[in-house]
């Protein structure tokens, strides 16, 4: 509740205890997030399209349901299957109107797949996401490998991905 996740956000599921620390470990502080985002309200009264990268336990999607903005549809990619289930949990106890859809792994999203989806939904209004750090903070500091690390290496995912939408949204149809 200090990072400003509903009481029980990681509960339910068969999600062992270590899972649930672990993701809420790699996790950041909602309302924090929501203020920056508070902008948003008056841009989308109607519901938002968002494609959230790294979403982990869904920290932007809480922020956004706190300030009331709706979701048309959130496509969340994340390679953690606990995580998507505790952000498919926490999307159908809040009882949300939009589309969920999920994807298991950030580097394997591509041109094809966001076509399709830009297509079906009319373009994101919100592409959203935190990089992993592990290779730079935390309780890992004996295995830091900085820059180099397997997990960072994905913040250039990070960046190919938002110009992919970027390129494609442009496109003349």
């Amino acid at each position: 509740m200090l990072l400003g996740f509903p009481k029980n956000h990681t509960r339910g599921g068969g999600i062992s205890r270590t899972d649930r620390y672990k993701s809420l470990g790699n996790s950041f502080q909602v309302d924090t997030v929501a203020c920056h985002l508070s902008v948003l309200k008056d841009l989308f009264p109607g519901g938002i399209n968002m494609l959230s990268l790294f979403s982990g336990i869904g920290g932007v999607e809480v922020a956004l349901h706190k300030l009331v903005v709706p979701f048309k549809t959130v496509v969340s990619v994340e390679k953690s299957e606990v995580n998507r289930n505790i952000v498919r949990g926490w999307w159908e106890q809040t009882n949300q109107k939009g589309t969920l859809i999920d994807f298991d792994d950030v580097p394997r999203v591509d041109g094809d797949q966001l076509q399709q989806l830009i297509s079906n939904i009319g373009g994101f209004d919100l592409v959203i996401g935190g990089c992993p750090c592990n290779n730079l903070a935390g309780s890992n500091r004996h295995h830091r490998d900085g820059l180099e690390g397997k997990e960072f290496s994905l913040f250039y995912d990070y960046f190919r991905i938002p110009d992919l939408v970027k390129c494609i949204m442009a496109k003349p149809n």
